[in-house]
């Protein structure tokens, strides 16, 4: 009995961004005794330059026929596989090519959009047996014991798949959520390639160059955005604690740990708000402080979460940047967002980050229902006013599940999906249907002027003067992978600020 975990091929995509999801998944097979594999194929080739994009399909190809390969070699019982909205035509056809290599291999797909909408994997002709729905580790892991044993699977909460007999899908009971992530246990590392992953690179805390890795203090956001998902999820789980915290023993002990194993020099945490409960953060910035941790780190945070005592233990921890979404540059777009904040908020907070030396990054998003020409005008005015080290203008694309998608997108149908993969260009090939503003600015030339009009040289740089950064250098065991990839570093500069 094996199981293989595996990511859409077009992941790759992501610049060192790990699989985490199948590591949490793989961990926590491999805890309960069930021998489990990850396939995952990295890609070299980071820098996105024309020559890249002009090659690109070639890349993607090679990803995929080595992935296939790995599958085929390694003969599973179980093939997992994870699936965002954009990827579903390719998760299908990676489970039909995946179908054909032997008699009787079973497909389960998981994931935000199976767990929103489990009819679309599983039917009569589908290549998938089972979808999971909701959180993964412990139905997955039920899952694979009954097939294991030629058990009924009717009773496992959490699983969708075709009745052949009914002629029709059945969706069990949801599963409750797990209510102790550190009993979820470590992710896996065993099947990576950490060397890739914790490659140098300017991506994980965005704008700094260190040696770092990805890090889940929690699961769930408590927020209601109408452009994100995570309200339906919320609604999903009605009646349960749908945020939920790792220990702030657990977070260190795993960050001392790929300090010790895989020498990262920082890391980042990939969570949507680790900010949210105060005490949570204070426990772990004191065990960071008292272990004199060279580490730099950050994170991602909502304005409304922060006070300047617990910023400027965070920065005593040595969290260097905090990412924001502000997304917009006055109290009343923010309100039609339900994003919970205001203005003075957000400058308030940027303020405190600025005195304390943290870099700032702040999102900010174009192309919503209703907005006007004065509206773009209004986000260019706060963001001079707000003066952020980075800047981020995106343009907003539906994702099933989101209020606006709800709302507003009936036109958008599953075989568009793929569409959404590359949401920058969407307003140009489909505008009839993937545009929200109510004005005609062109807002492709537009985001890319803007974010090269406030993402300048000189607040990007700083951070290599500052005493924490230059001390994690020169504490770090790979101090000439630094002047290894220095070459890397330019390139991928001038790709950035000139190309």
């Amino acid at each position: 009995m094996k199981v293989v975990l595996l990511s859409p091929p077009s992941r790759v995509m992501n610049h060192y961004r790990p699989p985490l999801a199948l590591m949490y998944l793989s961990g926590y097979l491999k805890r309960k005794g069930i021998d489990s594999k990850i396939v995952d194929i990295t890609m070299e080739a980071q820098i996105r330059d024309v020559e890249f994009y002009k090659n690109k399909d070639l890349h993607l190809n090679q990803v995929y026929s080595q992935t296939m390969e790995s599958v085929s070699l390694l003969n599973p019982t179980v093939v997992g596989i994870t699936c965002y909205t954009p990827e579903l035509q390719e998760v299908e056809q990676l489970a039909r090519e995946i179908k054909s290599l032997k008699l009787g291999i079973i497909i389960v797909v998981g994931g935000v959009h199976p767990t929103f909408y489990p009819e679309h994997f599983i039917y009569k002709e589908s290549y998938f047996d089972f979808a999971i729905i909701g959180e993964g580790e412990i139905t997955f892991c039920e899952l694979v014991e009954k097939i294991r044993d030629a058990a009924d699977y009717a009773d496992i909460d959490g699983i969708a798949y075709y009745d052949k007999i009914k002629k029709l899908m059945m969706k069990n009971k949801s599963r409750s959520l797990a209510t102790n992530l550190d009993d979820i246990s470590f992710p896996d590392y065993a099947d990576l390639d950490m060397n890739f992953y914790t490659t140098a690179s300017p991506y994980a805390i965005r704008g700094v160059f260190t040696k770092s890795f990805y890090v889940l203090s929690s699961r769930g956001c408590p927020s209601s955005c109408t452009f994100c998902v995570s309200k339906k999820l919320r609604e999903f789980y009605s009646g349960e604690r749908f945020v939920r915290l790792r220990s702030p023993e657990s977070l260190y002990e795993e960050i001392k740990h790929l300090r010790d194993q895989y020498k990262i020099d920082s890391f980042y945490f990939i969570d949507d708000l680790f900010t949210l409960k105060k005490e949570n953060v204070r426990q772990f910035c004191q065990l960071m402080i008292d272990d004199r941790s060279p580490l730099i780190w950050g994170c991602s945070s909502k304005v409304n979460t922060v006070y300047y005592e617990m910023l400027k233990m965070m920065a005593d921890a040595g969290c260097v940047q905090i990412d924001f979404g502000v997304e917009k540059g006055t109290d009343a777009e923010l309100k039609q967002l339900k994003k919970g904040i205001t203005v003075a908020q957000i400058v308030k907070t940027f303020g405190d980050c600025k005195r304390l030396g943290i870099r700032t990054f702040a999102n900010m998003l174009v192309n919503t229902p209703g907005e006007q020409e004065q509206d773009l005008c209004s986000s260019l005015e706060f963001i001079k006013r707000l003066k952020p080290t980075i800047v981020s203008f995106n343009v907003f694309a539906p994702y099933p599940g989101c209020e606006i998608f709800d709302e507003l997108c009936g036109h958008i149908l599953r075989e568009d999906y793929p569409e959404l993969m590359n949401t920058v260009l969407l307003l140009k090939k489909y505008p009839e249907k993937y545009r929200f503003a109510k004005h005609s600015v062109d807002m492709l030339a537009w985001v890319i002027a803007a974010n090269k009009k406030f993402n300048k040289i000189v607040p990007n740089l700083r951070i290599y003067l500052k005493r924490k950064y230059i001390q994690s250098i020169l504490s770090s065991r790979c101090k000439m992978e630094y002047f290894e990839r220095f070459v890397f570093l330019l390139q991928e500069f001038i790709n950035q600020k000139f190309m």
